[in-house]
């Protein structure tokens, strides 16, 4: 059975997306060839009933009720690919048990071919291609032409701008009226005209143009365009919704503003002046545009405008510099002068919110990936992987580890709390804290070497237990739990490759430590010195302490000592007062958390519970007091440019577990 790719095809902001759609089928023979290695399938061949050679691409290997099948492209004799159309076959084991072959077979289940290539869409439904408007009389099927013209871009007031404006409209109205595809118009804020002091524009509502000033030639292409486009296809079965955005920002994109020398200023530490502009614009990431998008394309009302505007993001250049000022310091002085205006107005975006197409960054976040992006920072490249959906998954799997852990706890009458990060996000957010990418508990040592013991048999099979017992390439002092099956590598972690590195949970031991001031100064600075001869061994690196001396010391014991040993004596300093009677003082000696020193043992003398994520875990009784230890005032949120993920994450797939979703508890529980 033969059926038609579907292709998004497009032009990068001055052109034609067009969506490709459409349904053949005809029967075909069987197919019989060696396509034993999926990975090698790129132009090989089968024979038809006749026995002639017929060349295939390879596409996909679909899996459906337990059955496979393949989606294969032909190639003409030319070597071109036939038309985008794909044959979708079912493989068969050969009748015969001394034959390597297996058996292809055309799908006549009309069903069967639906389910396989809906399956087949929805894996590629990223893949796109580009066509110029000029091309663009060549597409004979659509289901969506999107056009976006001279959305978030200058013109330079080029009058050669309405004429390749108006050739591009005519060239998808010609499409859209052949296809009868459904219209997407993307324009922005420069559509209403120059904005008139402290007004906010809804979709109905436009200022004047000034027809003879050469600023005013976006707006006029901008209503020129929709106009031409609502004249052609109105009496055409295509219909249109049409978008307006704000001020496009994004990290390494070609959209450019007044605030650009800001931002470059900013990245490079200078000082840097802004406009003293009171007049409001509306700025929106460009994510949430391409979001905008594919809603018109599917949830938006037909023949409807709706504004895009990002979240909380009506501002004037002043509001801009103070928010900046919260965030890097006082670098912005605003001052009067001769600046390049912004381009748009104030708009109002309740419409399409309403439809449920609600925007996902803010002002702030949106203005920190920019400067981020000027700096070239690493960080930049984080945020889609950490904070942009795959955080909310990274949350959930943390939430089965605690789920689990408590589990097991309960069942062998094992004291724990939640710890660090955790257990201030139970406090302030009575959950994770958004930022957050790991969670944490924390256990007197008793109790975490029972726990380390009972843990590897109870765990469940898709979950392994780490130490440096288990898992003979770990030298971390404190235990993991580790999701099988997932990849999420610091850049400490990713060089050790015959380490598990899955998505971890972290079980911390606080111990005891020395009732004297000078006992416990020694203590802890002795814990120091064994962490840092066991990490720069395991990472072959010069140890830098605070001092010269203890950098010399500790180089030279890095070199005699094996690492083991190293291993060995970090984890006897650790548990050095272990059987100390009327302990007053506990330390934790395997986290970061070290350097407060040391804190009263009653802190941890009991247990209360806390809600989090809708479940009641353990926190200290005192949590106020150890909170307050560990962090100070702990319930004002830190700055905007600290609210990242505490580990620079190189390497994350999560796999299987993207969308992972645990069934919250009932309401009485």
């Amino acid at each position: 059975m033969k059926k038609k790719i579907q292709a998004l095809c497009a032009s990068l902001f001055m052109g034609i997306l067009l969506f490709m759609a459409g349904v053949q089928t005809f029967a075909e023979p069987s197919y019989t060839s060696k396509f034993s290695d999926w990975g090698n399938l790129l132009k090989q061949y089968a024979n038809d009933e006749n026995g002639n050679e017929v060349k295939f691409e390879f596409l996909d290997l679909v899996e459906l009720d337990d059955e496979e099948y393949v989606v294969l492209l032909p190639v003409t004799e030319e070597g071109e690919e036939d038309e985008g159309e794909v044959v979708i076959l079912k493989v068969e084991d050969n009748d015969d048990e001394d034959s390597d072959e297996e058996s292809y077979v055309s799908v006549e289940d009309e069903d069967t071919l639906n389910k396989v290539f809906e399956i087949f869409k929805e894996k590629f439904k990223d893949d796109f291609d580009f066509v110029d408007y000029n091309s663009a009389s060549e597409i004979s099927s659509a289901d969506y032409v999107i056009t976006t013209g001279i959305c978030g871009e200058h013109t330079d007031n080029n009058p050669q701008i309405m004429i390749d404006g108006i050739a591009e409209i005519n060239a998808c109205a010609k499409i859209a009226k052949a296809t009868g595809a459904r219209v997407v118009v993307v324009n922005d804020s420069r559509i209403y005209g120059k904005a008139k002091p402290h007004r906010v524009y809804s979709e109905n509502e436009y200022a004047e143009l000034d027809t003879t000033s050469p600023s005013s030639l976006p707006g006029q292409l901008m209503r020129t365009r929709e106009t031409a486009l609502h004249s052609v296809l109105k009496n055409s079965e295509s219909t249109v919704t049409t978008l307006r955005t704000g001020i496009i920002l994004g990290a390494s994109s070609n959209f450019t503003s007044v605030l650009d020398p800001v931002f470059d200023d900013i990245a490079n530490r200078r000082d840097t002046v802004v406009p003293a502009t009171r007049d409001r614009c509306t700025f929106v990431y460009i994510n949430d545009v391409l979001k905008a998008i594919v809603f018109a394309m599917t949830n938006l009302e037909e023949n409807a405008v709706y504004n895009v505007g990002g979240k909380n993001c009506n501002a004037s250049l002043i509001m801009i510099a103070a928010v900046l000022n919260d965030i890097y310091g006082s670098r912005c002085t605003i001052e009067s002068g001769d600046f390049t205006e912004l381009d748009g107005c104030a708009i109002n975006s309740n419409k399409i919110s309403v439809n449920e197409c609600t925007p996902d960054i803010d002002l702030e976040t949106m203005l920190k990936i920019c400067i981020m992006d000027k700096m070239k920072s690493e960080k930049v490249l984080r945020i889609p992987h950490s904070h942009e959906r795959r955080l909310d998954s990274i949350h959930e799997i943390q939430l089965a580890f605690l789920l689990e852990t408590d589990r097991i706890c309960r069942k062998h009458n094992i004291k724990y709390f939640l710890g660090g990060g955790t257990l201030l996000g139970a406090i302030r957010h009575k959950g994770f804290i958004p930022w957050d990418d790991d969670a944490d508990i924390m256990m007197l040592r008793e109790d975490f070497d029972r726990f380390c013991e009972i843990a590897p048999k109870e765990l469940p099979s898709n979950m392994t237990f780490q130490s440096y017992h288990t898992d003979k390439a770990c030298f971390y002092e404190f235990a993991k739990v580790r999701l099988d099956d997932t990849f999420f590598a610091t850049d400490f972690a990713k060089d050790h490759h015959a380490m598990h590195n899955g998505i971890a949970f972290d079980i911390f031991c606080h111990d005891n430590t020395a009732n004297s001031a000078i006992g416990r100064k020694i203590h802890m600075a002795v814990t120091l010195f064994t962490r840092a001869l066991v990490f720069n061994k395991w990472n072959n690196r010069k140890a830098e302490n605070g001092s010269r001396i203890q950098s010399i010391v500790t180089n030279f014991c890095k070199k005699i000592f094996p690492l083991r040993f190293s291993m060995w004596l970090e984890v006897r300093t650790l548990k050095f007062f272990k059987n100390k009677k009327n302990a007053k003082y506990l330390y934790d000696g395997m986290g970061r958390n070290i350097y407060n020193g040391a804190f009263p043992k009653e802190y941890l003398d009991d247990v209360a519970y806390s809600d989090f994520e809708g479940y009641k875990f353990p926190v200290p009784k005192e949590y106020d007091k150890y909170l307050t230890f560990l962090y100070g005032d702990y319930m004002e949120l830190a700055p905007l440019s600290t609210r990242m993920g505490c580990h620079e994450i190189a390497l994350c797939d999560i796999g299987k577990y993207d969308g992972f979703k645990i069934r919250k508890p009932d309401s009485e529980k």
